[in-house]
């Protein structure tokens, strides 16, 4: 019989054993990483990607094959091998046999084929572009699909590899609800309760059964198979995801939670960051607070090339902004060393080019500048008819009525509204009326991309920039409500050409391709290049896990790496395996025309780059193991002394 004594000591070592348990990676409380975001979603609907803050979600929340890396290269992700026929034309993709939907469905090649096929019929423009060129495709087995290519192009990896994969078994029946699937809201109740139905009807118990307890304990229907699944949101506020349980990337991410937290200004940001009540920035650093956030203890201060550019953009069919002297009279009253050097302090640089610089491979520098001149900008004026008449010091329009230029500017964002009031300034200077309105972010969205309401705005973009994404903007399909060619910008010979360097498999004759795609985009005028700035999105010193690229510190990589326990970054690339037993790249008898069934296995130029990180013990696991030893020593000895008497 145990004393009382005894009794007491084993209930205090037992007591400080649950304790240390604490200390255990597995048993800590969980890691919630906190992002200070400016602004909520626009679109809940993964297939209206509008804005920066759409992107952010669907990039956690949606798997593609292929993930960019810190190298802005393609690197295999769901998909885990891949070859083509040697004229390019066919394709065999295999994706990961252990993927999952967040709702515990099974992720096969057959949703990827569906993904396609969907994209194809629907046209939504975020994601069509991506499979224009997708003559068809074709089930091969559970997890291997083929393409057809209606063409040769040469960015399949960038284009298609970077689409988000849908859930055969959620979007099959959103589009039996709604004609136009890109009206769908997955967080609307109302939505879900038309859509749930059609699933439990026409999908098997067991697939059924898993949407049903999903929609039950989450209350929404955006299901992916990214990293991060949607737990919990405010409107306007935050958005909450937790860990996906069953991620393909064993350990991966590494944070229990991730919150997308708003804050209405940089600043607001920045504060959050500074007080501990978010992590990172998703924004940049005012300019004015960076001397006292170097001298933080607890912060980093990362300075990074944006990958995305700013630049001014004009609505072509405008009776004003569509005179092409018009466009270059603006581009001219435009001082860009005023405004990386003085109004951006020197943490931007100014861009002449069609092709962000940092692709230097495909940038033509031998492009227009339009150079910051008013005395050019007075004659392009007088030239196209705009003049003074009635002496009242306002040029009006060649017609001879008066006129005045609307320029649209976020509010959201000083550097840009300081842009446009130097802009209208200066035009001030001859003769051209013109008024800075800054506008909440999603309204200028919505007159600029939907309504096509506007003549002049300015805005922050990347993928107008890399040429592997020209078809998606500088095309007249493009040019519609939605679209990503709010500009009007139509120019078949331009059309043609660009095709020509899709298929052009050779880089050099593809580059020289581009380079007079961007002389035709420096002629005509569409959008204006402004600056790149230097994206220096500050973070606290706990945050482990960072991978600081062009583009920011916050990024796809940060976001599945980040953690509070010291352990650095790891760049988790899919290998490519062939498999064992894997059919011809083109099927037998071909059914379309293409090279025979000799397969080429694909080129893959860049390697799996991974962190190899020494075994990294916490000094909390040490202090657990060693109390651990303690506890049951002592436990031993009382036990040995119980089983003695």
């Amino acid at each position: 019989m145990l004393s009382f004594r005894q009794v007491l000591c084993i209930i205090a070592i037992l007591a400080l054993a649950l304790a240390s348990l604490t200390w255990l990676p597995g048993a800590t409380a969980e890691e919630v990483f906190i992002v200070a975001s400016m602004k909520y979603i626009k679109n809940p609907n993964p297939l209206k990607e509008e804005t920066w803050y759409d992107w952010w979600l669907n990039l956690v929340m949606y798997d593609r094959l292929f993930r960019e890396g810190p190298d802005l290269e393609p690197h295999p992700w769901l998909c885990t091998w891949y070859e083509y026929s040697p004229d390019g034309l066919v394709w065999l993709f295999r994706v990961a046999e252990n993927a999952y939907w967040h709702d515990g469905n099974p992720l096969t090649a057959e949703d990827v084929v569906f993904t396609i096929e969907f994209y194809r019929k629907y046209q939504p423009p975020s994601w069509y572009p991506y499979v224009e060129f997708v003559e068809r495709a074709e089930l091969v087995d559970r997890y291997t699909f083929r393409i057809y290519l209606s063409r040769f192009n040469a960015w399949l990896l960038r284009t298609f590899g970077y689409m988000i994969v849908l859930p055969k078994h959620v979007w099959t029946y959103v589009a039996e609800v709604f004609d136009d699937p890109t009206y769908f809201n997955p967080l609307s109740s109302d939505d879900v309760g038309k859509v749930l139905p059609r699933i439990e009807a026409g999908e098997p118990a067991e697939v059924a059964s898993k949407v049903r307890d999903f929609v039950n304990r989450y209350g929404h229907l955006r299901i992916g198979s990214g990293p991060y699944l949607l737990t919990k949101w405010v409107e306007g506020e935050l958005l909450d995801l937790a860990k996906h349980p069953k991620y393909f990337k064993p350990g991966f991410p590494r944070a229990d939670r991730l919150i997308f937290k708003v804050y209405a200004t940089d600043e607001a940001q920045y504060l959050a960051v500074k007080k501990g009540e978010a992590h990172i920035m998703m924004w940049t650093a005012p300019y004015a607070v960076l001397p006292e956030a170097e001298a933080d203890p607890n912060l980093v201060v990362p300075k990074s090339p944006d990958v995305y550019v700013g630049f001014i953009g004009f609505n072509l069919r405008d009776p004003i902004t569509g005179i092409k002297n018009f466009r270059k009279a603006v581009a001219h009253a435009l001082d860009k060393n005023f405004v990386v050097k003085t109004l951006m302090l020197g943490y931007a640089e100014a861009v002449y080019t069609y092709v962000h610089p940092g692709f230097e491979f495909w940038v033509n520098k031998d492009v227009p500048r339009y150079d910051y001149s008013l005395a050019e900008v007075a004659r392009l004026l007088d030239e196209a008819g705009f003049k003074d008449v009635d002496g009242d010091g306002w040029r009006e329009a060649p017609d001879g009525s008066k006129f005045e230029v609307t320029i649209y500017s976020p509010e959201y964002d000083p550097v840009r509204v300081r842009i446009c009031d130097v802009l209208v300034e200066n035009l001030a200077k001859v003769g051209v009326r013109a008024r800075n309105v800054p506008l909440d972010f999603d309204t200028m969205i919505d007159y600029v991309y939907n309504q096509l309401k506007f003549q002049i705005y300015i805005i922050e973009n990347d993928a107008n920039f890399q040429p592997w994404y020209y078809s998606a903007f500088y095309v007249e399909e493009q040019a519609v409500p939605g679209g990503n060619n709010p500009w009007g910008f139509v120019n078949k010979e331009f059309e043609e050409m660009l095709k020509r360097a899709e298929g052009e498999p050779d880089d050099y004759r593809r580059a020289e391709l581009y380079k007079k795609l961007q002389e035709t985009l420096a002629e005509e005028l569409p959008i204006l290049p402004i600056y790149v700035r230097y994206w220096i999105q500050v973070y606290r010193k706990e945050l482990s896990g960072v991978v600081d690229m062009p583009g920011g510190a916050l990024n796809f990589w940060t976001l599945i790496n980040g953690n509070f326990r010291g352990i650095p970054a790891e760049l988790p690339y899919t290998k490519l395996e062939k498999p064992i037993t894997l059919p011809p790249v083109t099927p037998i008898p071909i059914t379309v025309t293409v090279t025979a069934a000799i397969t080429a296995t694909a080129v893959h130029t860049t390697t799996v780059r991974e962190t190899i990180r020494e075994a990294y013990t916490p000094p909390e696991v040490v202090v657990a193991a060693v109390v651990a030893v303690v506890l049951v020593g002592a436990a031993m000895y009382l036990l040995g002394r119980r089983t003695a008497r």
